[in-house]
C-alpha cells in the first residue's frame, strides 16, 4: 500500500517543479550596446561627457552627463525626438552639482512710486509691501526690505496721495567654472513587460500559483489518508492444529466389544 501512496507523491512533486519551471519569469533581454554619437547627432552646443544607460522599474534608462559652463540652462541640453534601440525617448529626471562656486555680494536701492489712502507715512504702510524680490541682468538677485515712505501733499481726485516707497537690501549672484548635469531619458511608452507587472499578477504567476495550491491539497489529503488509516498489525503465526492422539490398543483396553477373558470366567 505504501509504495502506491510513495509514487502519486512523487508524480505530484513532479509535476509542481515542472510547473514551476515552467512558469518562470523569461530571461530579459540584454541592453543595446551603447555607441558613442557625434557631436552633430546630439545637443547643437553641448556634447555630452559620458552615455550609459541603467534599469528602473523595468524600464531602460538612458543617462547622459554633462559639465557646461555656470549660468547654462537644462533646455540647452535637452533634445526633442531623441531615439534609443529603435525606441522614443523624453526627458525624465534631472540632478544638478556645482563645481567651484563663488558668490558676490551688493548693496541696493530701489524706489517706488504708488498710490495710498493716507496722508500719515505710518498709517500708509498698510497699502505698501514690507519686502519686495530683486533681480537684475547681472545675475544679482535677493530681497529688499521698506525703509521709509514720502507722500505727496496733493490729494488726487480718486481721494489718494501719491507716494514714493524706498527700499533697501543686500543681494547675491554665485558663479561657477562649471556646472554638472546629469539627464535621464525614459522610454515614452511602457515596456509590456512592465505594463503587464502593474496590471497584477502575470500568467506565470497565475499558473505558478494554481500548481502550487493543488499540490498541497494533493499532499494534505495524503497525510491525512494515512493518519486516518487504523495501524496493520503484525500478523501471528498461525498456531499449528494439535496432533491427533493415537490410541494403541493393548490387551488391557477392549476396543469396540468385550473383552475374552471377561467370557472365560463368566463361564
Amino acid at each position: 500500500m505504501k509504495k502506491p501512496v510513495i509514487a502519486a507523491l512523487c508524480c505530484l512533486l513532479a509535476l509542481g517543479t515542472a510547473t514551476v519551471a515552467f512558469a518562470e519569469e523569461p530571461t530579459p533581454t540584454p541592453a543595446p550596446e551603447l555607441v558613442e554619437l557625434s557631436p552633430e547627432e546630439t545637443a547643437p552646443q553641448f556634447y555630452p561627457d559620458s552615455i550609459s544607460w541603467q534599469e528602473d522599474g523595468g524600464q531602460l534608462l538612458v543617462v547622459k552627463q554633462y559639465s557646461v559652463p555656470y549660468g547654462t540652462a537644462v533646455t540647452d541640453l535637452t533634445e526633442s525626438g531623441m531615439q534609443w534601440g529603435g525606441a522614443d525617448y523624453t526627458l525624465w529626471g534631472v540632478t544638478e552639482s556645482v563645481e567651484g562656486g563663488v558668490t558676490e555680494e551688493k548693496e541696493v536701492t530701489q524706489d517706488f512710486e504708488l498710490s495710498v489712502r493716507s496722508a500719515d507715512a505710518e498709517t500708509a504702510r498698510n497699502d505698501v509691501k514690507e519686502s519686495v524680490a530683486y533681480d537684475d541682468e547681472y545675475g544679482f538677485s535677493g530681497s529688499l526690505t521698506l525703509q521709509d515712505i514720502t507722500i505727496g501733499e496733493t490729494l488726487q481726485a480718486d481721494s489718494t496721495y501719491m507716494a514714493t516707497a524706498h527700499y533697501a537690501g543686500t543681494v547675491t549672484r554665485t558663479e561657477a567654472g562649471t556646472v554638472h548635469y546629469t539627464l535621464l531619458y525614459a522610454p515614452v511608452s511602457v515596456p509590456a513587460v512592465v505594463a503587464a507587472a502593474e496590471s497584477g499578477i502575470t500568467p506565470a504567476l497565475l499558473i505558478m500559483g494554481i500548481a502550487c495550491a493543488l499540490l498541497f491539497i494533493a499532499v494534505l489529503l495524503i497525510i491525512t489518508h494515512l493518519l486516518h488509516k487504523e495501524p496493520v498489525h503484525a500478523t501471528e503465526p498461525a498456531k499449528s492444529a494439535p496432533a491427533p492422539k493415537v490410541y494403541v490398543p493393548s490387551g488391557d483396553i477392549v476396543l469396540g466389544g468385550r473383552n475374552e477373558d471377561d467370557d472365560e470366567e463368566n463361564l
